[in-house]
């Protein structure tokens, strides 16, 4: 190999002097600076001064060389011989370059740090914070959410951080949230699985973190990260909540989180939704309410005055609030311990509370529960049990989306025998092997047509099936706003079919974005899934309260209890008056809890209402129906 020589050798030195960044750049200025006043001084020493005659002071010369590099104006004053005037103009050409460089650096990491600043690079200082990572369609769902369970904090923190640009993601932030009330949003830029990257949103002392990735393996990465985080600072209190779409990725990431995982199955939650918002819609309103922390919520705590009273008995002592179960605990729980794995939940009207018992009860506050006297029940108008078996159901699925597997075991749990499902799709699009086999299924039977959804003829022929419900579902191979705009037109379709024909079938349609709901609402729809804002909402629940996550999944899974919608005639005669108290006393004896009602108004709509006043009076009609709490 060849020798370097000298001049490559400094040019080398140089280079990575240079790229050691404004620090090393100011430190060889200020080298030169002193070399070039310590040698013009000692010169103008040797020179004798200005007029040869010699100095008074060696260090009154050197600090005057110095003015000289400094200002340009020192010189046009000076007098003296011409080789003193000379190696002043030396200097003072030095100190101009040293002083432009000087400039010109400054300048330049001043940008760069506003640059790295901008990047979102910098080290989050904060404590007791949420910690968002992922920047997906739903952030702003997420973002309103917090906003209202932080409302009553002076000095709430979430820091969003995700592989967009910092810049991006505010103007968007601020864009759909002009008004975040207390809460404070810090966005940072940087790689979910990245470690380094995460330190940056100082995990040691968070709260909370919500993984909000569309990836499921990215989303395994994350919180695997996360975990390792959590555990080599020893912050045993934050844990993490992340949404998983593909079941057989569920046991991973639970394995891969650990005890500070809450991992939420998408697939199930939302294909239950909408199976059941086929059958009785409305029913995601009824969700939407109890997850969102604006109105009506669950709550989880002790209440020692009720020990001994039943379920039932405390809802009829508690005007502003309703009584849904409780949490069996082996210990006198603290009022604000978590709900534990092995604590057993009880939704049972007839359930007594015990003085080691949590209440689970729904309120629109947060304020203390107080007993009064027992309210009064009407049982003289209490309706009958209805006998009639289900009748099997035609539902029809249109569009493609990753979740029809799940819709199908989902249909199947609750329908009738001879029930069907017709599944119209584009052809090539779905693979029928993704399809639950013919012997999982055991009350549905599956009809899948591949065809051209978006024509008329087609959509005309498919309602002409008769079905009893119909499903538009998102299609999960397009970006967000391309399937909600391909789901507008095929509503806008099948609502001119329907008045053509004078049908008014059920219209369930799936939503990727809030914003494209009030577009939807100007034409006939039964009822709205709005996916991402549901997964949303369950997961900032779960991020403030974790004693939630096993009360939600109880109440939305098929396995126990869940919540249901039944006609308003099998608890009161219709065309009566009678108040919510009757209503969950009536409920009571099937060992239902009554937690709201559904109610259809004069053009065919209908309103929610959840925790009613115990004691209005309302007069119901056949259509209406009771949201209860049962086991089927």
């Amino acid at each position: 190999m060849k020798k370097a020589s000298a001049w490559q050798r400094f040019r080398y030195w140089f280079d990575n002097l240079m790229s050691k960044g404004t620090a090393s750049l100011l430190l060889l200025l200020a080298v030169i600076t002193t070399i070039a006043v310590v040698i013009g001084g000692l010169i103008a020493i040797a020179l004798g001064g200005p007029d040869g005659t010699g100095v008074d002071s060696p260090g009154y010369s050197i600090w005057f060389t110095l003015m000289h590099t400094i200002s340009t104006g020192v010189l046009t004053k000076e007098e003296g011989t011409f080789a003193y005037l000379a190696v002043m103009a030396i200097v003072t050409l030095v100190g101009m370059f040293i002083t432009s460089f000087l400039i010109g650096t400054i300048s330049n990491g001043i940008k760069d740090k506003v640059t790295d600043l901008q990047r979102g690079k910098s080290l989050v200082i904060e404590e007791g914070h949420t910690v968002v990572i992922g920047f997906g369609e739903n952030i702003t769902n997420i973002i309103e959410e917090l906003v209202l369970a932080n409302e009553n904090q002076s000095h709430a923190v979430v820091v969003v951080m995700s592989e967009q640009d910092k810049v991006e993601m505010e103007a968007t932030i601020n864009d759909r949230i002009p008004d975040p009330g207390n809460l404070r949003i810090v966005c940072r830029n940087g790689k979910p699985d990245s470690l380094s990257d995460l330190k940056i949103c100082s995990l040691d002392t968070c709260r909370s973190i919500i993984v909000n990735l569309d990836d499921d393996f990215m989303t395994v990465k994350t919180i695997l990260a996360c975990e390792s985080l959590l555990d080599e600072a020893g912050n045993k209190e934050a844990y993490i909540t992340a949404t998983i779409r593909d079941p057989e990725v569920l046991h991973p990431a639970q394995i891969a989180g650990g005890e500070r995982a809450e991992i939420l199955n998408f697939h199930k939650t939302i294909g239950r939704l909408m199976v059941q918002s086929g059958r009785h819609p409305g029913m995601s309103a009824i969700l939407s309410e109890l997850l969102s922390f604006e109105g009506h919520e669950i709550y989880v705590g002790t209440f020692p005055e009720a020990a001994g009273l039943t379920v039932n008995d405390i809802s009829l002592r508690l005007p502003h609030a309703t009584a849904i179960g409780l949490v069996r605990n082996d210990h006198a729980p603290a009022d604000d311990e978590a709900v534990s794995d092995e604590a057993k939940l009880i939704f049972a009207p007839d359930a007594v509370l015990e003085s080691s018992d949590q209440l689970i009860w729904i309120a629109d506050d947060d304020h203390p529960l107080q007993l009064e006297a027992p309210a009064s029940v009407n049982e003289s108008v209490f309706g009958q049990e209805d006998k009639t078996k289900d009748a099997p159901r035609n539902l029809l699925v249109i569009g493609c989306s990753d979740m029809i597997g799940q819709i199908l075991l989902e249909a199947d749990e609750f329908a009738a025998p001879g029930s069907k499902v017709i599944i119209a799709v584009e052809p090539d699009r779905l693979d029928a092997d993704t399809l639950p086999a013919a012997e999982e299924l055991s009350n549905v039977e599956v009809d899948l047509r591949e065809c051209s959804i978006f024509q008329r003829h087609v959509l005309e022929e498919l309602v002409t099936e008769n079905p009893s419900s119909i499903m538009l579902l998102a299609d999960t191979g397009l970006e967000a706003e391309d399937a909600d705009a391909r789901t507008l037109m095929l509503q806008l379709q099948l609502t001119d079919i329907e008045e053509e024909i004078g049908s008014n079938v059920p219209l369930i349609i799936e939503m990727n974005n809030p914003r494209n709901q009030k577009l939807s609402q100007r034409m006939r729809a039964t009822d709205f899934v709005l996916s991402s804002d549901i997964t949303a909402k369950m997961m900032v629940q779960i991020s403030e309260h974790r004693d939630k996550k096993a009360i939600l999944n109880d109440l939305i899974s098929d396995d126990g209890s869940a919540i249901y919608l039944k006609s308003i005639t099998r608890y009161a005669a219709a065309d009566k008056p009678v108040d919510f108290h009757t209503l969950g006393s009536s409920a009571a004896r099937f060992g239902e809890i009554a937690i709201g009602y559904k109610k259809f108004v004069d053009d065919g709509t209908f309103t929610v209402a959840i925790n009613p006043l115990g004691g209005e009076q309302n007069t119901f009609h056949e259509r209406d129906e009771l949201i209860v709490i049962a086991a089927e």
